[in-house]
């Protein structure tokens, strides 16, 4: 008798197996199936088996061969029901399971010790996007801490969170937009410190709310670690004993314990949030509360991924093994319409409730997994750039390259060539249909553009003279009629300067009269000649006091916040006042981004559509200027002043709002009609809208990819 555990199915019926004397078995009835939870506490793993395979496994005594159990327990069903041959084969599959798994071991005639199982190779287990790193056995020190801690746990306690929720709720409500306002800075780079040290508390703070839990309901933690999440410290704790639970109570309780935990730290946070002013703590309190909830809901909570709303789910719904049998039947679809093997989905026993449960949560969990596995690969290649391609690429191999070639490799063998043929065809065909599909179909994205609303035309008011603003006859808002007076300034010293010009005038014309009667005629000319010099500055002097008072160029309202500030502040000849422009004439001045240049270029001269916070409407676009330009066409667009479009400081001071786009953008208008000027405000931000007809979904997938690898490679 060999000792190999890969022995063929073929001849497991004559081997002598032995279930694990080691193993810790407990019954549990979910569903009102009975099944039995079995524990392998040298690999900290659970399995549940239902009658029929514990029946096998129970009757593995080391003595006896499959073939020998069989003709001695042949069960009144068998007989009914089919053959012998019929009841081996599925005994068989039972076997070869509890063996892969270590659960079983083959002995030979003398009952000799097996041979331990063969590990398989470190390339084949490592994952390099998440690394589980064990630490150590906190079974005995949370033994310890339970007396201290186990309050935790209690009714009292539970009552008294969920009262402390509704207050925390309560005045994250009331105080909503501050709250807001704070969590945009969470993610600034000099955040990341205390976001790293408020993410490790929460974290060490949930596992440990597991641990408590487990030991709580008389369970045991194995092992605690750190696993790491492209390369983020994650603590965990093995809390896998709590499957051997009788109630699924307690077993939801384990499981829910650590985001228990998450929710009295996160309602605290927000009750020391509420009574703090803006500052560190206040800070610190806004990363606990969206990290307690946010993160919370996204990953633990998700019933898609295989954390704790997943045994929740399972638990509650009674259905064990949910993810497997998801995942078996997804596997039985594939192998049924792709492969063509005439298979049933035996993975379906159950009621008809809980079969279309499992149906629909394995094609759920395998879009969500397929989904996280491309959406964690794509963020290894952006943070760890160079270093994250390589990480990228070897997970792309490990998740989805390795198990292609390996499906490919036994298609290629002989017997599977009617497969092969039946498989390429299916996959030419839908390969087609798709990119036909992605070619041909117009995207459901728009292209968008912002822009902000202006006058069209708009006149500036300018001081023409130097001077102190003593009195403002208009507010921002007002309308006004051309020549009518908006501001009143004063300067002294240009009118003591003209009234010495106009005595100088004077004093020539005297001195011109005396040269005459004395008959000094070049002496009356060059006072002839000063005459004039003098009255040419004295009509110059007299036109700046003249505007000392500040008249409307044109009709219109006004616009300009900053103009009561400008009271007996001092203007330099130059400076402006405000502006002036009419309601019923303005335009929308756009930014748009060169990768859309072409697709607005086309649609010059057509309607596009406007979306403010008024409604959407069409204007007419007009123009575009043929040159980018990194030049703010208005701050209100800059991120810097709450716009969507990204800047950075302007070193050398040439802009004048001192800051320039990150990258060059063109300018567009569109030309508002008169009831939609009416409508739209100056200074209020829109969105311009186009659809392409060249925008399908296969190009713009196209469009991004070329764009993604690009950045790459600069």
């Amino acid at each position: 008798m060999t000792n190999d555990q890969s022995a063929p199915a073929s001849d497991l019926s004559q081997v002598i197996l032995r279930l694990r004397d080691d193993l810790s078995i407990v019954p549990q009835t979910t569903g009102g199936e009975r099944l039995y939870v079995v524990e392998d506490r040298l690999t900290g793993k659970c399995y549940r088996l239902g009658s029929s395979e514990y029946e096998v496994a129970s009757a593995l005594d080391g003595k006896r061969s499959l073939a020998e159990i069989v003709a001695n327990s042949s069960t009144e069903k068998e007989d009914v029901d089919g053959s012998q041959e019929d009841a081996i084969r599925s005994k068989l599959q039972v076997c070869k399971w509890l063996l892969q798994t270590g659960l079983a071991q083959i002995v030979d005639a003398q009952d000799r010790v097996p041979e331990a199982r063969a590990v398989a190779p470190l390339w084949t287990r490592f994952n390099p996007i998440f690394i589980r790193v064990p630490l150590l056995a906190p079974d005995h020190l949370l033994e310890k801490l339970l007396p201290w801690m186990g309050w935790v746990n209690s009714r009292m306690m539970a009552s008294l969170a969920g009262l402390l929720a509704v207050i925390a709720a309560t005045h994250l409500i009331t105080d909503w937009a501050r709250f807001s306002a704070s969590t945009g800075d969470i993610f600034a780079l000099e955040q990341s410190f205390y976001l790293i040290v408020c993410w490790v508390v929460l974290k060490v703070a949930h596992e440990l709310g597991h641990g408590l839990a487990c030991k709580h309901h008389g369970g045991y933690v194995r092992e605690a670690g750190v696993a790491f999440l492209l390369f983020a410290p994650i603590p965990y704790v093995d809390v896998t004993s709590s499957w051997r639970l009788r109630s699924k109570w307690a077993r939801i309780h384990v499981a829910a314990a650590g985001m228990y935990v998450e929710a009295i730290l996160g309602s605290i946070a927000v009750l020391i949030w509420s009574q703090t002013p803006d500052g560190v703590l206040s800070q610190l309190c806004v990363n606990v509360i969206v990290m307690a909830t946010a993160t919370t809901v996204l990953f633990n909570a998700n019933p898609l991924m295989r954390f704790d709303g997943y045994y929740m789910l399972a638990d509650w719904l009674e259905i064990p093994n949910l993810y497997s049998r998801g995942q078996q039947f997804t596997a039985f679809l594939f192998r049924r319409w792709m492969l063509g093997e005439q298979i049933a989905a035996n993975t379906m026993q159950g009621s008809a409730t809980a079969t279309r449960i499992i149906r629909m949560y394995g094609l759920f969990a395998w879009v969500w997994r397929t989904m996280v596995c491309l959406s964690l690969i794509c963020a290894a290649s952006v943070l760890f750039h160079g270093a994250g391609i390589v990480l990228a690429v070897t997970a792309t191999i490990s998740w989805f390259l390795a198990p292609a070639a390996k499906f490919a490799a036994r298609l290629l063998l002989r017997e599977n060539r009617r497969q092969l043929s039946r498989f390429c065809c299916i996959a030419t065909g839908s390969a087609v249909v798709a990119a036909g599909f992605f070619y041909y179909t117009p995207s459901p994205f728009l292209r968008r553009s912002p822009g902000i609303v202006e006058y069209k035309p708009i006149t500036v008011v300018r001081s023409d003279s130097p001077g102190f603003v003593r009195s403002i006859l208009v507010s921002p808002g007002d309308f006004v009629t051309e020549g009518d007076v908006i501001v009143e300034l004063e300067n002294v010293l240009l009118m003591d300067e003209l009234q010495l010009v106009e005595l100088a005038i004077k004093e020539c014309e005297l001195r011109s009269r005396l040269r005459r009667q004395r008959g000094e005629m070049a002496a009356q000319q060059a006072e002839e000649d000063k005459l004039i010099a003098l009255t040419a500055q004295y009509e110059a002097k007299a036109r700046q006091v003249e505007a000392l008072v500040v008249r409307a160029p044109a009709t219109g309202q006004i616009v300009g916040r900053t103009l009561p500030l400008l009271l007996d502040s001092y203007l330099q000849e130059g400076d402006e006042l405000c502006r002036i422009g009419m309601e019923s004439e303005k335009e929308i001045q756009l930014s748009i981004h060169q990768n859309d240049l072409h697709a607005f270029q086309a649609q010059i001269g057509e309607s596009v559509a406007v979306r403010g916070s008024t409604g959407v409407l069409y204007a007419g676009l007009t123009s575009i200027t043929p040159r980018a330009t990194d030049q703010p066409t208005h701050p209100a667009l800059c991120s810097s002043h709450g716009g969507p479009l990204p800047v950075r400081a302007d070193h050398d001071r040439n802009s004048p709002e001192g800051v320039r786009l990150l990258e060059p953008r063109f300018v567009g208008r569109v030309t508002l009609p008169v009831a939609a000027s009416e409508q739209f405000r100056a200074g209020q931000l829109c969105t311009v809208s186009i659809r392409s007809p060249d925008d399908t979904i296969g190009n713009l997938l196209a469009a991004r990819v070329h764009d993604w690898f690009a950045s790459k490679l600069r």
